[in-house]
């Protein structure tokens, strides 16, 4: 109910009175639960972009592609509709932004980071790369477009992300999209 009202209405146009009215409960049912519409909506977002979990399979290759798999669902466009009802309040709303960095943001780069640090350890990527900031590319990314555009960060944009903006950051080998043009059979090596 809260989910549908954001992605519907926005986070400052959502009120709990709203939110109780749709899920035909009253207010003090909902204020038992949640003292703020802040913490109602944190809740709400967990059930659609969930913890990551710790990823290890081994290789950056993999961790890249199981990171791709925990970030993207079949329901992309309506997480996009909701993040945006939210992201939209961030920038005005202090403990909003909090929540929103603790439970969201904050766990998904921490998830990524530690991907990207042990491929470092490894040896995958180089020493000197800033992999805290790799980190950050493709939540940022994917975010900013939903923002400005409105279009989901489904598979196919988060996948052209990690192919040919952080794949080169880490210095590898970039993955060029599906419409790519391939060269003649003549021309390939």
């Amino acid at each position: 109910m809260a989910l549908d009202l954001l992605a519907e209405r926005g986070y400052d146009c959502l009120t709990m009175e709203l939110v109780a009215s749709r899920a035909k409960a009253g207010k003090a049912t909902l204020y038992r639960r949640w003292t703020k519409k802040s913490e109602l909506i944190m809740d709400a977002l967990a059930l659609v972009k969930p913890a990551i979990g710790s990823i290890d399979t081994g290789s950056l290759e993999g961790d890249l592609a199981a990171l791709v798999d925990a970030g993207c669902s079949k329901h992309s466009a309506y997480n996009s509709s909701v993040m945006c009802g939210v992201a939209s309040a961030l920038s005005r709303d202090a403990e909003l932004l909090v929540a929103f960095q603790e439970r969201i943001t904050e766990p998904r780069i921490a998830r990524i980071r530690e991907v990207l640090e042990r491929a470092q350890a490894r040896g995958e990527i180089a020493a000197d790369i800033d992999v805290a900031f790799a980190a950050t590319v493709v939540p940022s990314m994917t975010l900013q477009r939903a923002l400005l555009t409105g279009a989901p960060g489904d598979r196919a944009y988060v996948e052209d992300v990690v192919g040919k903006v952080l794949r080169p950051m880490l210095g590898l080998t970039r993955i060029p999209d599906s419409t790519t043009t391939t060269a003649p059979a003549s021309e390939t090596p």
